[in-house]
């Protein structure tokens, strides 16, 4: 019951923390976009972000253990990615993709076969890729 609570807890952090991400965006405040998701990294799931960018995805499952977290530290990998994206920065930000990519596979594969919001992020993301972003 304690580690549900603390699931949901972290999905309602994320949630806010996606929000403002988006906000900044859209505003075109990149820097901040790039300040919230490595802020998140820490506040969420005690992770720095140097580690994130240097650890292989599988230690990263590892590390994390839950699929919630790995899907979290994914997701957030995304929006980084995005966001190196729209300021040209396309090496940094295949880099985010795949290693975002790898996370949702593994959390695929280890935890929940059939998870939709797994598989369409897998789509959009090998979609990004294949093309080249």
């Amino acid at each position: 019951m304690i580690e549900r609570d603390y699931l949901m807890r972290m999905i309602a952090q994320l949630t806010a923390v996606l929000a403002k991400i988006l906000f900044a965006k859209k505003s075109q405040n990149y820097a901040e976009a790039l300040l919230l998701t490595q802020n998140a990294y820490e506040q969420l799931l005690g992770l720095n972000g140097e580690l994130v960018e240097k650890m292989e995805a599988a230690t990263l499952v590892l590390l994390l253990g839950e699929k919630e977290k790995i899907k979290a530290l994914a997701t957030l990998l995304q929006e980084e990615g995005e966001v190196l994206h729209l300021q040209g920065k396309f090496a940094e930000s295949k880099a985010k993709y795949e290693k975002a990519l790898a996370l949702f596979q593994e959390a695929l594969r280890r935890y929940t076969a059939g998870d939709t919001e797994c598989e369409t992020a897998i789509a959009a993301l090998q979609s990004k890729l294949r093309e080249g972003m």
